[in-house]
């Protein structure tokens, strides 16, 4: 059964650009997992909306992608404009 927070789609719109900003970085899953010094499931549960995201995680996904938090929590931030209620 879908839990509402992991299937809104405010939600999707922010995993969404994770997994795109992962893939332009050219980073795997298990890539990714290993730069968080976390098991590959952890990404793949992100990824697959079984586990949601966090604050904190979202930091540590942005740095191991080499990017900067707050660019791109604003590029979330615009993209989460077109929405609607979050």
């Amino acid at each position: 059964m879908a839990r509402a927070w992991v299937s809104s789609p405010a939600y999707e719109v922010a995993i969404g650009l994770l997994i795109a900003k992962r893939h332009a970085a050219g980073l795997t899953q298990r890539d990714l997992a290993a730069k968080l010094e976390k098991p590959p499931s952890f990404v793949g549960k992100l990824e697959s909306r079984e586990r949601r995201l966090d604050l904190i995680e979202f930091i540590a996904i942005a740095r191991a992608l080499g990017l900067s938090a707050p660019a791109l929590m604003q590029e979330l931030d615009d993209k989460l404009l077109n929405v609607g209620k979050i």
